[in-house]
């Protein structure tokens, strides 16, 4: 072989292994394996990842029957069995020692969003049908879905992220929390904003599937199969979320 198809070879190779290496690390990682300098597989164990069930907006007007918006969000969350499959995790997940942490958004009160030059359409919104309000039935988590005294309860986001402008991530790190698995409402808003900013500090996130809603079918369908391929590490189904929990 030339000198000069050798290097191009070399080349070739040493850029598979740029592309790949991290990958077949990262896998290693999740299985709790360890990667040699020469890429051999140790049978020592690695530290088990730390994970953190986000329970994003879990309030009465998202999810309950009486909430002021649930008739936008009921075709989606009565088909995904919504509520239930929340419940179902988080009972799961604190059995298993799983940190519980809830994101919850901005309270409508009088005054809300006044300090932005430029709120957004959602703030907009909230303005004009006061959602979440303070001291209100809509503002109050649904039932089943109340944070208990070991929970991380964030500080309210005032509009789609639940990292952006609150005290989630300072929570999450003081805890060594490294994987995240997502749901709550909504798919396409504040679900995908959370998952997005998640995986741009680092988190390994995992956004669950039926553990989520939208205002429409096609919002969430969207959400669920155009943005979370391209954003999150994995989209699973609450079974199999669960099955991870207990195993």
């Amino acid at each position: 072989m030339s000198t000069r198809r050798q290097t191009i070879k070399t080349l070739l190779i040493s850029g598979i292994a740029a592309v790949v290496g991290p990958f077949i690390r990262a896998s290693a990682r999740n299985s709790e394996q360890t990667i040699g300098a020469d890429g051999s597989v140790s049978a020592d164990m690695a530290p088990a990842p730390k994970t953190a069930l986000v329970v994003v907006d879990p309030y009465n007007d998202f999810m309950s029957e009486d909430g002021g918006a649930w008739l936008l969000v009921r075709l989606v969350a009565e088909d995904n069995g919504l509520v239930e499959n929340l419940r179902h995790l988080v009972q799961v997940a604190r059995r298993t020692g799983t940190t519980v942490a809830f994101a919850p958004h901005h309270r409508y009160r009088e005054g809300s969003h006044s300090e932005r030059t430029f709120p957004a359409p959602a703030q907009l919104q909230q303005i004009g049908s006061q959602a979440f309000a303070t001291g209100e039935f809509g503002g109050e988590y649904v039932s089943g879905l109340e944070p208990q005294e070991d929970d991380i309860v964030s500080s309210e986001h005032s509009c789609s992220s639940g990292f952006a402008e609150t005290n989630l991530h300072e929570q999450l790190q003081s805890r060594d929390i490294t994987h995240l698995i997502v749901g709550g409402c909504i798919s396409n808003t504040c679900i995908e904003a959370t998952v997005r900013s998640g995986v741009d500090l680092g988190y390994h996130v995992t956004v669950v599937s039926d553990g989520i809603a939208a205002f429409s079918p096609v919002g969430h369908e969207l959400a669920l199969n155009e943005s979370f391929p391209l954003v999150a590490h994995r989209v699973l189904t609450s079974v199999e979320a669960i099955k991870e929990l207990e195993g």
